[in-house]
C-alpha cells in the first residue's frame, strides 16, 4: 500500500473556497421576487390563545399577508409509533402554545427588515395555563396536561423487561442525575426557501441533513408524488442532529409560497434558534449499582425519564439508543433499563450528537465512579476489573446488543500511560494532605460507540467523464465532515485518478436519485462503501474495455501504479499502456 492515498494526510477539498469565496447557503439563494417570512413566536410557555389580531401588521409597509392557524389546511404533523400520534403538532399554534418559540402566526414581506417590524403588531393575547417545567412533574398525578383529551403526559414508555434485585450485594449506590438539556446552535441556523413551477412541482432549498428524506416528508403533507417535489441542500454550516427534520416552519413554506404565489424564504434569527430549533439530551436519570468490595460491579439498573418537549417526536424515542448502549464497556450481565418519555411545555428535543448513546455513557461511568468512592478504590482499577475482556469477542451484552471486536484493557492502558495517571493521582494527594487552596481534579472515562445502527442503504454512483476525470454521485448530505475529500480519496485510490479530478456532488434530489440522513455515523460506513463499489463496478467495466483496446485478455490487464497510477496495461508489460480518457 506504498502508493495508497489511504492513511496519508491529505489536504481537504472542501477548505479552499470557504477560506476565500465562502461557501453557498441556503441564505444566498434567492429566488427572484422572493417575499421573506417572519414568525410571530409565543412569549408564554403554556397559555390559550384569548385574541389573535394581526390587522395593524397587515397594513405596515411591505408587508403581503399575515397568515394564521385558521388560514393553512395543511394537515397536522402527527408522531410515528412508539410515540403516541394522540400529541399531533398544527403547523402554527392553533388555539393553544405549548412552549416559548411556538409559531403562532407567518408575516410575509418584500424585506426581512419590513417583517420583524411588523410582526412586533401582531397582537397576541394570552390566558395563562399552567406550565410544566421538569420531565419528573409531566408524571405527577396534578400534573397540567399539554394534550387534556389525552389524560397523561407520557409519550413513550419502555417497560423493564430483567426486573433485577440488590439484597445480595455488599455494596450499593444510587443517585439521581440530570443529562442537561442544550441546544444545538449550529453556526448557520435553520434556513430554507421554496417556490412552485409553472409544471406544478415545488421546490425547496433547505439546510439539512438528508435532502431525499425531507422531500418524502413534504411530498406526503401536501399530498404530492416524491418526483413533483424537488429538494435541494446546499452547503450547510452545521447540523448535530438538530437538521434532520424540516420543522413545522420549513414544512409551512410551499404553502405559504402557493398563498401568495410568489417564493418565499426564510431563515432563524439566533434567538430563534435557540428558542425553536429542536434541543437535546434532556435526560433524567437514577442509577443503582451494585457489588462486592473487591471491586466487582455485580447489578446495573438505569431508569430514565426523557423530557420529549411540548411535541413529542424523535426526541422522544432517544431512550431506545440509550437502552442499546446501557452497559457500554462492562460485563455486566444482570442489568435492568426502564425509560418514560414525557411531554412538557418546553421546546421538543430531537436528536443531537449521539442521540441516546452518550446519556448511557454518561450514567454507566457516573455510576462507577460513585462505586469506586464508595469502597474507597481507585477509579481506573474498578474500570479494569469490570471490563469486557479481550477474548470475550464477539461479545453480545445483556440488552442483546452485539460488539464486534475490542480490546478496553489495553485502551485504557494506553490512556493512563498517556496522562501520566499515577503521577496526577500522586500529585492530587499531595494537595488534599497539604490543604492546597487549588485541588486537582480527575475524570475518568472508557466508551463504546455503536455506529450506522440499523444499518440500511446509501445511494453512490462513480461516473467517467471524456476527459478521464470522475464525478461522484452520493446520497449521503455532508456538513462539515468533509465526504468530498473522502469519497474522492476512495475513488483515487480503486481509479487512480488524481483526486483534484474527481467531484462530488450531493443534496439535489433531481440529479441524486435516492439517499438518507447523514447522522449516527452512518456516512463512511454506508454511504463510503456505496462510492467504494460503485468505484470497483466501473474499474471492472474498464478492465473490460481495455482489454479489447490493448488486444489482450481480461485477466492480463492491469491497473497501473505510481508513476503509471491510472493507466491501464498488460501484466508484465507497461511500456504500453492507456489513460481513462482512452476508454
Amino acid at each position: 500500500m506504498g502508493n495508497s492515498i489511504l492513511g496519508h494526510r491529505v489536504t481537504r477539498r472542501e477548505d479552499p473556497a470557504m477560506l476565500t469565496a465562502g461557501g453557498t447557503y441556503v441564505d444566498d439563494i434567492v429566488p427572484d421576487g422572493a417575499l421573506f417570512v417572519t414568525f410571530v413566536r409565543s412569549t408564554v410557555a403554556h397559555a390559550t390563545i384569548a385574541e389573535l389580531d394581526p390587522s395593524e401588521a397587515l397594513g405596515s409597509p411591505g408587508v403581503v399577508a399575515v397568515v394564521t392557524a385558521d388560514d393553512v389546511d395543511l394537515p397536522d404533523l402527527v408522531p410515528t409509533p412508539p410515540v403516541s400520534p394522540e400529541l399531533p403538532r398544527p403547523l402554527l399554534a392553533r388555539g393553544v402554545v405549548r412552549f416559548v418559540g411556538e409559531p403562532i402566526a407567518a408575516v410575509l414581506s418584500e424585506t426581512r427588515a419590513q417583517g420583524v417590524d411588523a410582526a412586533e403588531l401582531v397582537i397576541v393575547d394570552y390566558d395563562p395555563l399552567p406550565p410544566v417545567v421538569g420531565a419528573r412533574r409531566a408524571l405527577e398525578d396534578d400534573a397540567p396536561l399539554l394534550f387534556p383529551a389525552t389524560g397523561s403526559n407520557l409519550a413513550m414508555e419502555i417497560e423493564s423487561r430483567l426486573p433485577i434485585s440488590f439484597d445480595d450485594c455488599e455494596v450499593v449506590v444510587t443517585q439521581r442525575m440530570r443529562n442537561q438539556r442544550l441546544a444545538a446552535a449550529p453556526i448557520e441556523p435553520r434556513s430554507s426557501s421554496a417556490y412552485w413551477t409553472d409544471e406544478g412541482r415545488l421546490v425547496q432549498h433547505i439546510s439539512c441533513q438528508g435532502a431525499h428524506p425531507i422531500r418524502d416528508e413534504v411530498a406526503a403533507l401536501y399530498g404530492l408524488a416524491p418526483e413533483d417535489v424537488r429538494v435541494v441542500c446546499p452547503d450547510v454550516g452545521g447540523g448535530f442532529g438538530a437538521k434532520s427534520s424540516p420543522y413545522a416552519e420549513g414544512l409551512l413554506l410551499g404553502w405559504l409560497a402557493r398563498h401568495t404565489g410568489r417564493p418565499v424564504r426564510w431563515m432563524d434569527t439566533r434567538t430563534e434558534n435557540m428558542m425553536a430549533m429542536g434541543h437535546g439530551r434532556a435526560q433524567d436519570q437514577v442509577v443503582t449499582i451494585g457489588g462486592s468490595r473487591d471491586g466487582t460491579i455485580e447489578r446495573y439498573r438505569l431508569e430514565v425519564v426523557q423530557d420529549a418537549g411540548a411535541y413529542p417526536t424523535m426526541g422522544a424515542v432517544l431512550p431506545w439508543m440509550t437502552r442499546t448502549m446501557l452497559t457500554g464497556v462492562y460485563d455486566l450481565s444482570d442489568v435492568e433499563f426502564s425509560a418514560r418519555s414525557v411531554a412538557t411545555t418546553t421546546t421538543p428535543t430531537v436528536a443531537y450528537r449521539g442521540a441516546g448513546r452518550p446519556e448511557a455513557a454518561a450514567a454507566i461511568e457516573r455510576a462507577v465512579d460513585l462505586f469506586a468512592t464508595e469502597i474507597g478504590m481507585d477509579p481506573a482499577e474498578v474500570r479494569r476489573r469490570n471490563l469486557v475482556p479481550r477474548d470475550a469477542f464477539p461479545y453480545t451484552t445483556a440488552m442483546g446488543t452485539q460488539y464486534d471486536v475490542g480490546d478496553y484493557e489495553g485502551a485504557l492502558d494506553r490512556v493512563l500511560d498517556a496522562a501520566g495517571y499515577a503521577d496526577l493521582r500522586a500529585e492530587q494527594a499531595a494537595r488534599r494532605d497539604a490543604g492546597n487552596p487549588r485541588q486537582l481534579g480527575i475524570g475518568l472515562a472508557v466508551y463504546v460507540e455503536i455506529t450506522a445502527f440499523g444499518g440500511g442503504s446509501e445511494y453512490g454512483s462513480v461516473q467517467i467523464r471524456p476527459d478521464g476525470s470522475a464525478r461522484v454521485l452520493t446520497g449521503s448530505n455532508p456538513y462539515g465532515q468533509g465526504h468530498h475529500t473522502a469519497w474522492a480519496m476512495l475513488v483515487s485510490e480503486r481509479l487512480g485518478i488524481d483526486i483534484d479530478q474527481i467531484e462530488v456532488v450531493h443534496g439535489d434530489t433531481d440529479i441524486v436519485p435516492t439517499g438518507s440522513i447523514t447522522g449516527g455515523s452512518r456516512s463512511v460506513q454506508i454511504a463510503g462503501a456505496a462510492v467504494d463499489d460503485a468505484a470497483v463496478k466501473v474499474l471492472d467495466q474498464a478492465r473490460a474495455r481495455a482489454s479489447d483496446l490493448l488486444e489482450a485478455a481480461v485477466d492480463d490487464i492491469v491497473l497501473g501504479t505510481g508513476a503509471l497510477a491510472g493507466r491501464f496495461h498488460v501484466a508484465g508489460t507497461p511500456a504500453i499502456s492507456i489513460g481513462w480518457e482512452d476508454i
